[in-house]
């Protein structure tokens, strides 16, 4: 996440000639309807977690798709998503809210960041034991930022990335899956009318 940060501050440092404007001062803006659909990956994970074999790291892998559905008005975006995650094959359903700020940036790209939460459906395998645990719901909230490029009035490629907090814990005795953060990028495909 530091370094796709690092990446976007380069990026509007190295375009000297950046004319940021507010939707608000220019024409009125018609608000539209979104429907959004993305394909990411990622990884949930722990810094020094307490397992069988004693205190380490630990990260599982993510790939993930996802449909959203939201609104666009005045340089803020509010959407409802549905996400299936594959966490090492597991399979595992995300719901959640997200509400980003824009930042038009030219009449091509716009920057945008916000903030998301929502809750996940999750049924994670103890490697340690070979079981399963039973399904759980936990929920997540974080930030996410990324950019925008307007193909049409009708068709945009969103590219962005998104750190949110959650606590994916067994409540067995030994410990030995304990996630407390997600991280993940994601391409886009944006419809909007």
């Amino acid at each position: 996440m530091r370094e796709f940060l690092l990446l976007t501050l380069l990026t509007l440092h190295l375009y000297s000639d950046i004319d940021i404007s507010f939707q608000e001062s220019e024409k009125p803006f018609a608000p539209k309807q979104i429907i959004s659909v993305e394909f990411g990956l990622g990884s949930v994970q722990r810094l020094q977690a307490d397992t069988i074999s004693g205190s380490s790291s630990i990260s599982r892998n993510i790939m993930f798709g996802g449909i959203k559905l939201g609104a666009e008005d005045i340089g803020l975006r509010l959407f409802v998503s549905y996400r299936p995650n594959f966490i090492d094959s597991v399979f595992t359903h995300s719901f959640g809210l997200e509400l980003d700020s824009m930042i038009y940036i030219n009449q091509k790209i716009s920057f945008f960041y916000g903030l998301n939460g929502g809750f996940i459906l999750y049924q994670i395998i103890d490697k340690n034991i070979g079981e399963d645990y039973t399904k759980d719901l936990t929920a997540y909230y974080g930030v996410e930022t990324g950019f925008i490029y307007k193909i049409s009035d009708i068709h945009e490629i969103e590219f962005g990335g998104r750190f949110s907090i959650t606590n994916i814990n067994s409540e067995s005795t030994n410990k030995s899956y304990i996630f407390d953060q997600l991280l993940n990028t994601y391409l886009a495909y944006n419809f909007k009318y």
